[in-house]
């Protein structure tokens, strides 16, 4: 994908970005388990100095998830647009999967915290895995 679009459930709320994603990511974190009510979630990472929202941005609202991780949501539906790490992803937006428009042709081809992976879920070879979460050069 040359440029991610991608929208929040009612729709009021779209962004743009116009660059490819960094990276595709499934983190099996127990705070995004909680945090999504899913057995993990799945990630478009992008650069926040690209990200721009074309329409709706003052629906956005953001929850301290801990002292370093915001997650950004509409406050018309509740969607979950992005996340952000100022401490260990600094200049990253991770964009929640499912607003992405034509995510169905991505998949991830990273998985994070490993360690914490719920015994049920298989994860593809195609991927790398990491026990933790990598860091950045």
């Amino acid at each position: 994908m040359k440029t991610i679009s991608g929208q929040c459930s009612c729709g009021e709320i779209a962004y743009h970005h116009p660059a490819p994603a960094v990276q595709i990511v499934a983190c099996h974190c127990s705070l995004c388990r909680r945090m999504t009510g899913a057995a993990l979630s799945s990630y478009v990472v992008v650069k926040s100095a690209e990200l721009v929202f074309t329409r709706g941005q003052q629906l956005l609202k953001t929850y301290a998830v801990t002292s370093h991780t915001q997650r950004h949501f509409c406050t018309a539906c509740g969607t979950s647009i992005y996340n952000t790490n100022q401490e260990k992803y600094t200049g990253l937006s991770m964009l929640y999967l499912g607003t992405v428009n034509l995510h169905e042709s991505l998949s991830p081809r990273m998985d994070i915290y490993c360690e914490n992976k719920l015994s049920w879920l298989s994860i593809t070879d195609s991927s790398r895995h990491f026990e933790n979460t990598p860091t950045r050069p």
